[in-house]
């Protein structure tokens, strides 16, 4: 099942290898612009250095392989960002970034709250996990805002998060 749902600013849409030629057109374009050195300063190494249209391709092949990915476009068909999800028995352990220009306007929250509403009406997972490195203060914070409660202990300063999906739920 493609994964893809929209928030009141967001079209989320999964890439896949069934994808159209335009949408993952679309991305691969759009990458050199997203994955600049601040937005992946914390991110492992393979996000580094995609600066041109064959190294987002490369990278691109290469995360068809090793996650499910889902580009996000603003209304106006822009691509604002990218959410990365490694199934895991019944967990997702998820991942998110924006493009810089968007940071700081609530569109992660709108995110993860859209994907949390899908990931419990799915009922493909129980747990959403999220890795953070602990100098992102923003992202703790909106992870602890939409109740992700932090595990012990963390790894090469990162901080885990967890959002259980059918807590609440009778």
């Amino acid at each position: 099942m493609t994964l893809s749902f929209n928030t009141p600013r967001l079209n989320v849409i999964e890439i896949n290898s069934n994808g159209t030629k335009t949408t993952r057109s679309t991305l691969v374009n759009a990458l050199p612009a997203i994955l600049t050195p601040a937005v992946v300063a914390n991110l492992p190494g393979y996000f580094q250095g995609i600066d041109s249209v064959s190294a987002a391709e490369n990278w691109l092949a290469n995360m068809l392989n090793e996650c499910r990915l889902l580009m996000l476009q603003s209304k106006h068909q822009e691509v604002v960002g990218l959410l990365f999800i490694y199934s895991e028995k019944h967990d997702a352990h998820i991942g998110y970034l924006l493009a810089e220009e968007y940071w700081g306007q609530g569109l992660a929250f709108e995110l993860l709250q859209g994907f949390i509403n899908l990931a419990r009406a799915s009922s493909q997972w129980h747990k959403l996990i999220a890795g953070v490195d602990e100098s992102n203060i923003p992202s703790i914070n909106l992870l602890k805002k939409l109740a992700f409660e932090e595990q012990a202990p963390k790894e090469n300063d990162m901080l885990f998060y967890e959002f259980n999906l059918n807590h609440g739920i009778q």
